[in-house]
């Protein structure tokens, strides 16, 4: 309880450091996207083609205080048609150019991954599947609400092109429990760099994330050590990221744990006037048991997928796509069909 309140306390003293004015500035984007997916399984007979509709509305908020400090917050009204309203935390940018994030901040290791080019585009199997395998190099980033995290200014340091982060969640108020997972105390670093190499622009980042569960019976927490690259030329942009570790997922009715977990990332973008060209590679593997039990070979579960996507800017803020993926998953070292298979998609999206 001493931390959360400590938090709230310096939550507080930040804000009231200086005056600010009765109303914030606002801001609102989003998005309206339509088109069509085509599916078909590894599972025969069950190809299908179905309308898809996505939309977004994000109001964002900021003032600035009498002493320079930026105060931003804000809110969606919908998410991907969510329906639902979501409140984001609050951020605070000082002079110094170091920014404070509190209350939902998320993860120092996975915001400093460099950005690794993947396929655009509404396609995918879904289908139902208990896979354990991860889908990306954030596998791993589970966080209390109660938390902040804190970004260095760039040039941290003194050091041309280096930023770093810490971040830290508490949950520790959370009972024990014997088999149900919920994420306690976690902790975060992360660290990103950019130099140059001839005409070539090179960023690399990644750290650690390490988070405790309240599950008594669990013998393995959540962790994982992560990097990732990407190097720009011009118009081309090629990366390649990697992860390990393992991580407690809830599974209904048992939760589990998932050790040798291990995560695989790759992708090249290239720009030619309006087209944007897209190939982005991923693949996954974990093996699951209940906790606190021990992992077989005969458990482990694994994800693959290569996508790509061609779009193309019709006018500002009007863009078109099309896209393709191959996905494939097993559960258990058994394929599973009905959530496997290729996808197309072809759609417009309109911003602002």
């Amino acid at each position: 309880m001493k931390k959360e309140l400590l938090l709230a306390s310096a939550l507080v003293g930040t804000v009231g450091l200086s005056g600010i004015a009765q109303a914030a500035d606002m801001s609102m984007s989003g998005h309206a996207r339509n088109g069509v997916t085509w599916s078909d399984t590894d599972a025969a007979g069950d190809a299908s083609m179905t309308g898809n509709q996505q939309s977004s509305l994000i109001v964002s908020l900021s003032q600035v205080t009498d002493g320079g400090t930026t105060i931003a917050t804000g809110f969606d009204v919908t998410n991907e048609s969510d329906g639902a309203t979501d409140t984001t935390g609050l951020t605070f940018t000082f002079n110094s150019g170091v920014k404070l994030d509190v209350i939902e901040a998320g993860s120092a290791y996975a915001s400093h991954l460099a950005s690794v080019p993947s396929a655009g585009g509404e396609q995918g199997v879904a289908g139902t599947t208990n896979m354990a395998a991860p889908t990306g190099l954030d596998y791993a980033s589970q966080n209390d609400m109660v938390g902040f995290e804190l970004h260095s200014a760039a040039d941290a340091f003194g050091v041309d092109g280096l930023k770093l982060g810490v971040s830290a969640s508490f949950n520790g108020d959370a009972a024990a429990t014997t088999s149900a997972h919920a994420a306690e105390n976690s902790f975060s670093v992360g660290a990103s760099y950019v130099t140059t190499a001839g005409d070539t622009s090179v960023t690399i980042g990644g750290g650690f994330f390490q988070s405790d569960s309240v599950a008594t019976t669990a013998t393995a927490d959540t962790q994982s050590t992560a990097v990732s690259v990407a190097a720009v030329t011009g118009d081309l942009t090629v990366g390649l990221g990697y992860a390990s570790g393992a991580y407690l997922k809830g599974n209904a009715a048992l939760d589990e744990q998932v050790t040798g977990v291990t995560m695989t990332t790759a992708g090249v973008k290239y720009v030619s006037g309006d087209l944007t060209f897209n190939l982005g590679f991923a693949s996954g593997e974990g093996t699951d048991s209940l906790l606190g039990a021990t992992a077989t070979a005969g458990s482990a579960d694994s994800y693959e997928q290569t996508a790509a996507s061609v779009g193309y800017t019709i006018a500002s803020g009007v863009s078109a796509t099309i896209g393709y993926s191959d996905r494939s998953r097993s559960t258990e070292n058994t394929a599973n069909p009905d959530s496997s298979g290729t996808s197309w998609y072809i759609g417009a999206d309109v911003s602002f």
